[in-house]
This record gives C-alpha cells, sequence and structure tokens, in this order.
C-alpha cells in the first residue's frame, strides 16, 4: 500500500496530498488499490506545515501532475473493529470527521 504525506502551506492554508513511497512500480493514485477502492487499513499519514514547498493550487496555479499530488478538500478520521484489516470479515466502523466522502480529490 502506498505511504502518503501530506502539507499544509503556512500562508495560503491549502491541504495537499502526495505519495512519499508508492507500494510499487507506477503506482499513483490513479493505479494503487489502496485509492482504486480497495480500501484496508492505513497506517496514519505523515502531516507537515510548510512555507518553502510550494502550493499546487496558488504558487503552480493548479498546474501539477495529479497522479502523484492531489489537493485535500476535507479530512475525517475513523477506527475499526474487527479480525481482518481489511474489511472482509464482520467489524465495526466508526467515522469522525467532517465528511464521509473520501478525503483525497
Amino acid at each position: 500500500m502506498c505511504n502518503v504525506t501530506f502539507f499544509q502551506h503556512k500562508s495560503c492554508k491549502h491541504v495537499w496530498a502526495i505519495i512519499s513511497h508508492p507500494c510499487g512500480p507506477y503506482m499513483d493514485f490513479h493505479t494503487c488499490p489502496t485509492f482504486c477502492g480497495a480500501g484496508g487499513i492505513k497506517k496514519t499519514p505523515g502531516f507537515y506545515k510548510t512555507k518553502s514547498r510550494p502550493c499546487p493550487r496558488c504558487d503552480l496555479g493548479g498546474l501539477y501532475d495529479r497522479r502523484c499530488v492531489r489537493m485535500v478538500e476535507g479530512m475525517g478520521w475513523g477506527m475499526h473493529w474487527g479480525m481482518d484489516p481489511d474489511g472482509g470479515d464482520w467489524a465495526v466502523e466508526v467515522r469522525m470527521g467532517e465528511t464521509r466522502r473520501c478525503v483525497i480529490l
């Protein structure tokens, strides 16, 4: 499963995600099953506030590679209680946060 890192620009407050470590060759937001619907438990991603990295929306004018970088419109977290971390067995999931939709757009 690909590892994702989140960044928030200190000036404009936009948040974006990058794939910091792909799980295999040619894996990105379009091809990795982690993001293409095959759920599963993911480890908590890194979250960094930055001034030195350009904001993809403001500083790059929205011209960035969406296979490796995605803007984040909302974030939500949750917990999963069950035997199978991928959701194959009976389990209880509790989602918290502002939204139940995908956080990476």
